[in-house]
């Protein structure tokens, strides 16, 4: 198999990405490859601090560590570190992987409340999730942990709140947006589209031509999400004055319910399903069904994120060298680029076992640890002196990034979360009732900043 990967080093990155994370308000406290050796002092200083020797005059321990079911890659990834850790210093990690995206962090919370929590955990992106978490109360704080100097400053300064951080980052930057199938494109005579209107136009084409113009994977929910989060900085930013539009909506003295161009989002979004562009078999469509239509051309587009690309890689050899991206395009203009910050990894403050695993912890940011997960999850890394390499949608995601079009995705930079927001979306892909879906959006961010008892809500 002979996949296009572009090599990129998280030191080129940082400068790149610093710009566009500043410029959406991130760290404002409100919200395949293989790594080579970073050169770096902290680097060098993690792995004094963190020998694997460390444990073994004490008696060995079994850590747990749950995570998201969310591909192979991942899974993968994850198996081989914690065997080179288990190798490494005698202990054992028992990796739990929870099947159910849309009940993880309900399942999470609930351990924590029957005193089941696991010793360590993957957990979702963005600062807000301390507030999720109660993280003065039930995380380990990792400022001073030797990862954090070798961390992009761009990810250093969005996970950091009142000068603390809570999350270890892990992984790479991911883009929402549009994946296509650059042969189909091809065959058909299209390009990517400059507007709204001419990405409606060469779906009728597509149509026309006996292509389905998008997959949805309605069924299992999540996908049907990223239609509007790659929307709002593209149609909505605009009509509520951008970053200060942004800000009302964190402070709740703005509701989603009181942004006309939300609900027309939403509007659209149905509008694909009224014009015939979307799959015959939209309820019953699934996330894999998604890769396998794109990977063979049997569908053009799908509204996604480019942590499909392993996938499709995986499954499909060197078709993934066909999947393009483009941003979700605005009336007037090509659009944004939705950006999605890694995810993070937390310690859990009451664990018998919290030495051992924080150990783990700065374990898994080790360079040798940080090659095995490129290699199974490439992408634009968030440590400074770290090699990736990428597919080639994600050399495209990497373009816009560098013309400074991209944007963290709203749900990131809210104090509280949308509840249920793929419930909201896959209801709205199926019904079309766009007045429910925007109010509903609304008053799911109010009540979850009313449980958090964040000020303002």
């Amino acid at each position: 198999m002979t996949t296009n990967w572009k090599r990129l080093s998280g030191l080129t990155a940082v400068a790149l990405l610093t710009g566009s994370l500043a410029a959406c308000g991130g760290g404002n406290g409100t919200n395949s490859g293989s790594a080579g050796t970073s050169s770096s002092p902290a680097s060098s200083e993690a792995g004094a601090s963190s020998s694997p020797s460390a444990s073994a005059n004490k008696e060995p321990v079994k850590l747990t560590f749950a995570t998201v079911a969310n591909g192979d890659s991942e899974s993968q990834a994850f198996k081989e570190i914690f065997a080179n850790y288990e190798q490494a210093t005698g202990n054992k990690v028992d990796l739990q992987i929870l099947p159910d995206v849309n009940q993880y962090e309900n399942i999470i919370k609930t351990r924590f409340a029957t005193q089941d929590a696991p010793d360590i955990f993957y957990f979702f992106a963005g600062p807000n999730e301390y507030v999720t978490m109660q993280a003065e109360k039930n995380l380990v704080e990792m400022t001073g942990s030797a990862y954090v100097g070798n961390l992009t400053s761009a990810v250093r300064d969005f996970y950091t709140v009142d000068g603390k951080i809570y999350g270890i980052p892990w992984g790479s930057y991911n883009a929402m947006g549009v994946l296509y199938n650059k042969k189909v494109y091809e065959q058909q005579g299209l390009s990517v589209p400059n507007n709204y209107g001419e990405l409606l136009s060469n779906a009728e084409k597509l149509k026309q031509a006996g292509v389905t113009p998008f997959y949805e994977a309605v069924k299992t929910g999540w996908p049907t999400q990223i239609y509007p989060l790659s929307a709002f900085q593209s149609f909505v930013m605009p009509t509520i004055g951008g970053e200060e539009g942004v800000q009302k909506l964190v402070s709740n003295t703005l509701g989603f319910a009181e942004i006309p161009e939300m609900k027309k989002v939403f509007e659209r979004q149905f509008e694909l399903k009224t014009k015939g562009y979307y799959n015959k078999d939209l309820l019953a469509g699934t996330y894999e069904n998604q890769q396998e239509a794109l990977a063979n051309g049997t569908a053009a587009m799908a509204f996604q994120a480019d942590w499909m690309l392993p996938e499709i890689s995986k499954r499909f050899g060197d078709k993934v060298n066909d999947i393009g991206f483009f941003p979700l395009p605005s009336e007037q203009d090509a659009g944004v680029v939705s950006l999605y910050p890694p995810k993070q990894i937390f310690v859990t403050k009451t664990s018998p076992r919290v030495e051992a695993a924080k150990q783990l912890a700065e374990f898994m940011t080790q360079p040798d640890s940080l090659a095995v997960w490129y290699k199974y999850n490439p992408g634009i890394p968030v440590y400074n002196g770290v090699d990736a390499s990428l597919f080639a949608g994600q050399q495209e995601i990497y373009k816009y990034i560098e013309e400074g079009k991209g944007i963290i995705q709203i749900q990131l930079r809210l104090p509280a979360g949308i509840i249920d927001f793929d419930k909201i979306t896959q209801e709205l892909v199926g019904k079309g009732d766009a007045q429910k879906a925007v109010e509903q959006m609304d008053k799911n961010y109010k009540q979850d900043g009313k449980n958090k008892k964040i000020a303002g809500f």
